[in-house]
């Protein structure tokens, strides 16, 4: 991570503007999602491979099923990391998968209440199949759909399945999960 803070920022800024397109006079919003991404960095001084997230997961003594848990499925690690870090900070039981196939495996040993993925991602399904699989196999599990590329309307989401455009707040998140 880089130290400066301000250089930390832009960089983080720059970075968000550039997946959610490039759009006019939305900067701000840019902006303050990387405050509100460095300023958890900080609180729980994380590094930036995520390393202490994967320790942290196997320390715990509480299973799965005990808690209300969510699948990250996001295939930029930095971007993963910090949802899955920031739902980790709000009492959340979190696994995460850098692509569809990585997701089956973890949906198919672990009970998932929740899954957040990415749309656009490498594998042998993108993000949508990913959905199709879990509204066929689990029915239950709610669905939350991201995208910096693509946008979707509600008619072309099914039932149970919510779609948000990318960078997703922490605060619209927690929203969503609730």
């Amino acid at each position: 991570m880089i130290d400066n803070r301000n250089e930390w920022l832009a960089a983080r800024a720059y970075s968000l503007w550039e997946q959610a397109g490039r759009p006019f006079g939305q900067d701000e919003i840019h902006w303050q999602q990387a405050v509100l991404e460095r300023d958890l960095l900080e609180k729980t001084r994380a590094s930036a491979d995520g390393r202490e997230v994967v320790d942290r997961v196997r320390r715990s003594p509480q299973s799965i099923e005990e808690s209300r848990s969510i699948l990250v499925v996001e295939d930029e690690a930095t971007l993963r990391y910090n949802i899955v870090d920031f739902l980790d900070q709000a009492g959340y039981r979190t696994l995460e998968a850098a692509n569809a196939d990585e997701a089956m495996v973890l949906l198919k040993r672990n009970l998932v209440h929740a899954v957040y993925t990415d749309i656009d991602m490498p594998g042998s399904m993108d993000g949508l199949g990913l959905v199709a699989q879990v509204r066929t196999l689990w029915p239950s599990t709610k669905v939350i759909v991201t995208s910096g590329l693509v946008k979707l309307s509600h008619r072309d989401v099914e039932a149970g399945v919510t779609f948000v455009s990318k960078p997703t707040s922490g605060l619209e998140l927690l929203k969503l999960m609730a």
